[in-house]
């Protein structure tokens, strides 16, 4: 037999379903309804931090008191949703983060993104595209083509946000730094070629496009600390 939580699923904002909980409201008592609500309300559990505040500002050289807790709160989001849920995984990726992002200065892209004015192979196909959706988060994600793709993701995991595509990468680089750089790594299967213990050249191809990518020795040198870091 259904019960409530068969109805909560089936929610879909209609108009005969608005009625009807209407009509629950007004038939609960106060003190049941109120209790309701907060039941209802309440947050899930946030990730827990993959590593220190202390280790994370070893690995980037940086002070841990420039690390705050919705940065660490977004790359506990990133790990957990897309799986870079193993030491060997983590120190990849914060190797790349590393050079990508200066040591975590650098959430957007230094560069106007002038560039990129019109490259189909982004997905840049308005005026303004280029600068608009230039490289954000640690990874750099670059192009209207890629901010589609992690709005449409968000999205089927009921995390719409509209202001990705309506504000482009200043919004999405300071809001989802660290989250937009694992979903870049999860399209491209980083963790499972990472499994494999690659070199690390060959990990920043990937991610930078040539080899040997730019600023080879630092992405070596930022994968190396994290691997002693996190006994990976």
């Amino acid at each position: 037999m259904s019960d409530l939580r068969d109805v909560c699923r089936s929610y879909k904002g209609l108009p005969h379903q608005d009625q009807a909980l209407l009509y629950l409201q007004d038939e609960l008592p106060q003190g049941v309804w109120h209790v309701f609500l907060n039941q209802w309300r309440k947050p899930e559990p946030k990730p827990q931090w993959p590593l220190t505040k202390d280790q994370l500002g070893n690995i980037m050289q940086c002070s841990p008191k420039y690390l705050p807790d919705e940065l660490m709160d977004d790359l506990a989001d990133c790990c957990e949703t897309f799986a870079i849920n193993t030491p060997i995984r983590l120190a990849y990726f914060l190797g790349q983060v590393g050079e990508e992002s200066a040591g975590l200065r650098y959430p957007l892209e230094i560069a106007s993104g002038e560039a990129y004015e019109w490259r189909s192979d982004l997905g840049n196909n308005h005026l303004g595209d280029g600068r608009k959706f230039k490289g954000a988060g640690f990874i750099q994600m670059t192009g209207r083509g890629w901010a589609t793709k992690f709005s449409q993701y968000l999205d089927r995991q009921g995390r719409h946000d509209p202001r990705i595509l309506e504000e482009g990468s200043k919004y999405t680089g300071n809001r989802y730094p660290w989250l937009c750089a694992g979903f870049w790594w999860h399209v491209n299967s980083m963790n499972e070629y990472c499994d494999q213990r690659p070199d690390v050249d060959r990990v920043g191809q990937r991610v930078n496009g040539v080899y040997p990518p730019r600023g080879a020795s630092e992405r070596r040198a930022y994968t190396k600390k994290a691997m002693q870091v996190l006994a990976a």
